[in-house]
């Protein structure tokens, strides 16, 4: 799990990990995209925050970047 950013007021971190892409029809939750591997693969990350008291909560969907796990969560 890769740290993406920490929110001091609200004590929580956001975690991501990297899903390789095994059937065609999996895709960005917002925006239908995916990232290209230079293997010629796919992949999309799958997020979860965690809060200093040891709460992880997975969050349901891949996304293909931050900004689109952010706008497609946050709004």
């Amino acid at each position: 799990m890769v740290l993406v950013k920490r929110d001091p007021f609200a004590r929580t971190e956001l975690h991501r990990e990297t899903v390789k892409l095994f059937k065609s029809e999996e895709t960005c939750r917002w925006c239908g995209g995916f990232k290209p591997s230079r293997t010629g693969g796919r992949y999309l990350y799958r997020f979860r925050s965690e809060s200093d008291g040891g709460r992880v909560m997975h969050v349901a969907g891949l996304y293909c970047s931050s900004s689109c796990f952010s706008d497609y969560n946050e709004r």
